[in-house]
């Protein structure tokens, strides 16, 4: 034994006594280094919110606003919140993180969705004042001043304000965008340019899209808040079209986006001497109904009728405008008047069906619809069963008879489409054949992977044949595909059940 009183004996004693300390500062640092960081969970959440995973988030940030709140959590409780179209709690969490220590770019993010909850529950002029808050100052780049400038162009399409809205598209585009904000601004400025000038919008929109192949992906905070998405190759299409069936096309374009101002101009420029003339007549008339001048639209409609006694299309439009108004004898007149010469038509069949609905007669409303699909072409078939099988679906009435059986014909027909066997799924479900409903929401899923109905469908079904934990992953996958929609209700009311 060594004596410790030596020199070598002291050396051996320091030495040890280092050891000792090294070994003390090694256990301290593990410590350190594997002690929960309390932002460690924050962080779980935020990358569940980025992997639009928004049914977990959402667990993860109220247990954490309950434990820890803070600033940045009750911000993000607040995005979750309006992405499911929950707006007053939405609003409460983002105003209240709006007063608490935030960061320049989370104050104006927040704003950002604080602005679009206001939207959603219909205070667009609230939106636009809570827009406005977000401004570049002295900061570089400026994330969210152009998504501020889009929304704010989409609220002022939505009020048919297109002065404005053009206005804000282009600001919008001054920014530096994601890529799915940027490709949404320049569709939607091509179709308000080719209203007045198509040719200029279809060499604009080839230029604007030849430059987008290298902008910035999308950006997972961002992109929850596009409620629309473009539909670009319609639009390419009517724009190269022949110069007589561009404005039918364009019109037809804008009625469909409930641009009516727009629509009806359009078919205001067709030939009235052409073969389209009276259609486009039918259709300006309705579209300036819809548009929310109906005694005008309505009279437009009248005399048209009773210029051209033996036309279907007027008088359907017709008719449709009365059931919206609830003059069930007025719609009752026109329809009677098509079935007389045109009793085979589906379409006549089609309107019969419309007008028992709305009377809530869903025996005779079936009668007609069946009446439809025996009438229509071969090739078009698969489109009517799918639509007579929707409203077996919506309805319940006869769903197992007859909806069943309509909604095969649609899948033999429409092999391909993933609605139809979405529409199959939902009534196999309805009616207990839980193990067909899973099929067939699957086939549905291999045409369309973001399909929520399927992926709801196949949720529920898996939860009836006992397939718990399968039947969780894909209800909660449809409740993150449709956040703000009644899917994601209907996918929570079973999960509540599965605990």
């Amino acid at each position: 034994m060594p004596d410790l009183r030596s020199a070598a004996g002291r050396r051996l004693l320091a030495r040890i006594a280092g050891l000792i300390l090294l070994g003390l500062l090694l256990v301290q640092a593990a410590r350190l280094i594997w002690q929960p960081d309390p932002r460690d969970a924050l962080r779980d959440a935020h990358a569940l919110f980025l992997a639009g995973r928004y049914y977990d988030a959402l667990q993860r940030y109220a247990l954490l606003s309950a434990e820890r709140p803070n600033a940045e959590t009750t911000l993000y409780l607040g995005i979750i919140r309006t992405i499911r179209n929950e707006n007053a709690p939405a609003e409460r969490a983002l105003r209240r993180a709006l007063q608490s220590d935030l960061t320049a770019d989370q104050r104006d993010l927040g704003n950002l969705y604080l602005g679009q909850a206001l939207a959603q529950r219909g205070s667009a002029e609230s939106a636009l004042r809570t827009w406005q808050l977000i401004r570049c100052a002295d900061r570089r780049p400026c994330p969210y001043v152009g998504p501020r400038a889009l929304l704010s162009a989409e609220l002022a399409l939505q009020k048919e304000d297109y002065t404005a809205a053009e206005a804000d598209y282009q600001a919008a585009l001054a920014f530096h965008l994601p890529a799915d904000w940027r490709t949404l601004a320049i569709y939607r400025l091509g179709l308000l340019q080719a209203a007045r000038a198509p040719d200029a919008a279809l060499e604009w929109l080839a230029q604007q899209y030849a430059a987008t192949a290298n902008l910035p992906p999308p950006d997972p905070v961002l992109t929850p808040l596009l409620t629309s998405r473009p539909a670009a190759d319609q639009l390419v299409a009517a724009l190269q079209a022949d110069p007589e069936l561009r404005p039918q096309m364009l019109g037809q374009i804008y009625l469909e986006q409930r641009m009516y101002r727009l629509a009806e101009a359009q078919f205001a420029q067709i030939d009235p001497t052409g073969p389209n003339a009276l259609a486009a007549a039918a259709y300006a008339a309705y579209a300036r109904w819809q548009a929310g001048d109906r005694q005008s639209g309505l009279e437009q409609l009248e005399q048209l009728v009773a210029a051209y006694p033996d036309e279907a299309r007027p008088r359907t439009l017709l008719a449709l405008a009365y059931i919206t108004l609830e003059d069930p004898d007025a719609a009752h007149n026109q329809i009677t008047a098509i079935s007389a010469y045109a009793p085979a038509a589906p379409d006549t069949h089609l309107a019969w069906a419309n007008w028992y609905v709305a009377q809530r007669d869903y025996v005779n409303a079936s009668t007609a619809y069946q009446r439809a699909l025996e009438f229509a072409a071969p090739e078009q078939k698969g489109r009517y069963a799918s639509l007579i099988a929707r409203f077996h679906l919506a309805t319940t009435y006869d769903l197992c008879t007859v909806g069943l059986p309509t909604a095969r014909i649609a899948v033999e027909r429409l092999p391909n489409d993933p609605e139809a066997w979405a529409a199959l799924a939902a009534i196999h479900y309805h009616c207990g054949d839980f193990a067909a409903a899973e099929q067939a929401a699957r086939t549905a899923l291999d045409h369309n992977a973001a399909a929520v109905d399927a992926t709801y469908y196949l949720g529920a079904a898996l939860e009836a044949r006992g397939d718990r934990q399968a039947a969780r992953v894909a209800l909660v996958r449809a409740a993150d595909l449709a956040p703000a929609s009644p899917w994601r209700e209907r996918a929570e009311l079973i999960l509540e059940r599965l605990g």
